[in-house]
């Protein structure tokens, strides 16, 4: 793929990266960023300044030394509403942001990701359910096109049916990792996998496709228990299938300073945790919702926004992008 400026015509702003956030990261001025982009990438919007073209900021930082090796982020807790399917959604956005070319799959019957992309799905519409049999023939038809560096194959009730549909063992196994396989030839550099709060089989073959477990928490006991739980399960389920264990990521997404449980958990974080944590909080924020209401991002305005910082600097850290800015 190349830098095409009729398509970037017809790119939503939140897909594109403020020029600002491209000079944060590679710690160059505007100018000598600016005279590295092709002018056709750039453009202006009011609150922004210049707004950068995905595809050019992808050809930047590959110039720059940036690796973009093909992996698959499972973002799982066996508790819901611990803020898996903001953490997909977010961090899918701001990584197309910054060029990579990525997928969102979506597993979970609520379909909760589909609709914060507000994608969801027609009666017809193709979901895991129908294409992990035939990859091949059935994904990429059925991947529904966010923006250019934005995909999502969408989830609906029928999903809630792969319990019955991946019984077999080997399925469970081969369904996500070939569906994952499929992306990679596809072009794609990421996947970003939300997950049914549930050990259900789409999690198993979920954790037999990921190279990183992502496992949001909040602060209350039950989150942790669930966090405890995933654990374990991701060893015992590579054990059983002789895989390799994916890298764990432990995510604190409900991060309220005002609480005395979210204080205990930052000190988990630095204690039992420590082998596991993301080393970035998210500071809780109504800005969610909001974007969610208006069919937004978390990227659309720039209001002042804690959360819409620390998403930034999570996908930098998981993504390793500043390593050729060092």
């Amino acid at each position: 793929m190349t830098f095409d400026a009729a398509a970037f015509q017809q790119t939503g702003d939140d897909f594109c990266l403020p020029l600002r956030d491209l000079t944060a990261l590679t710690r160059q001025s505007a100018a000598v960023v600016r005279a590295a982009l092709p002018a056709a990438s750039l453009r202006e919007r009011s609150g922004f300044g210049y707004l950068v073209a995905a595809e050019a900021v992808r050809t930047y930082l590959r110039e720059a030394g940036l690796k973009l090796p093909f992996r698959t982020l499972a973002h799982i807790n066996l508790k819901g509403g611990v803020g898996k399917t903001t953490s997909v959604v977010t961090c899918a956005v701001r990584a197309a942001q910054y060029g990579f070319r990525c997928a969102v799959l979506d597993l979970d019957s609520q379909a909760s990701a589909s609709l914060a992309l507000n994608a969801l799905p027609e009666d017809d519409t193709p979901i895991f359910y129908d294409v992990w049999q035939k990859p091949r023939e059935l994904l990429g038809p059925a991947l529904k096109r966010i923006d250019s560096h934005l995909y999502l194959l969408p989830s609906s009730l029928e999903n809630g049916l792969l319990d019955s549909s991946l019984a077999n063992p080997r399925h469970q196994k081969k369904a996500v990792a070939e569906v994952c396989a499929e992306l990679a030839r596809l072009g794609f550099d990421l996947v970003w996998i939300d997950c049914p709060p549930s050990l259900g089989t789409a999690v198993i073959s979920s954790i037999c496709a990921a190279d990183e477990v992502v496992v949001p928490i909040g602060s209350d006991p039950f989150s942790h228990k669930g966090l405890t739980l995933t654990l374990s399960e991701i060893e015992a389920i590579c054990d059983t299938y002789s895989l390799p264990e994916p890298q764990c990521r432990v995510l604190f997404a409900r991060y309220d300073k005002r609480e005395k449980l979210a204080a205990q958990t930052l000190a988990r974080m630095d204690g039992e945790y420590a082998a596991y944590a993301v080393p970035i909080p998210v500071r809780v924020s109504t800005e969610f919702s909001k974007a969610l209401a208006n069919g937004e991002t978390l990227f659309h305005s720039q209001r002042k926004n804690p959360a819409r910082q620390d998403y930034d600097r999570i996908v930098r850290y998981l993504l390793q992008l500043d390593a050729p800015f060092r």
